[in-house]
């Protein structure tokens, strides 16, 4: 079966690479979020930053090596990744709030709030990283 151009196209881009790269942390940062809370007792902003530090680990290692095809400091890595660190620093301040702004304020479950918030770091962090690392 012949997918049209464009699809094919899609299919092999940086975006769609970076969705499944964000995926496969987000499995990583729900799971340490929820283990956290729920089996170690954490209040959920804790347990988010650690889940957010280990997905920080997963992405890095998936951006670099699968997803971005231009890497603007590739023979510099401890720049690159200070550089991407701070860029995640950022989207955790972000997702801290949405998280907290949704659960306290709008009343939804953390695991809900947790699913709202990476929508936005999502976009946040596919634009900053793609201008400022891998362009």
């Amino acid at each position: 079966m012949n997918l049209p151009k464009l699809v094919q196209t899609f299919f092999r881009s940086e975006f769609f690479r970076y969705g499944i790269s964000g995926v496969i942390a987000f499995i990583f940062d729900f799971t340490v979020l929820v283990t956290g809370t729920e089996i170690l007792g954490l209040h959920y902003l804790v347990s988010n930053i650690g889940g957010y530090a280990v997905g920080l680990l997963v992405s890095y290692t998936i951006n670099v090596r699968w997803v971005f095809v231009h890497r603007r400091y590739a023979e510099k890595q401890t720049h690159e990744f200070v550089y991407f660190t701070s860029i995640v620093i950022v989207g955790l301040a972000i997702s801290e709030f949405v998280l907290y702004a949704a659960t306290e304020t709008v009343g939804l479950h953390y695991t809900l709030s947790k699913v709202v918030a990476t929508v936005f770091i999502f976009l946040f962090n596919f634009v900053v990283k793609k201008w400022l690392l891998f362009s």
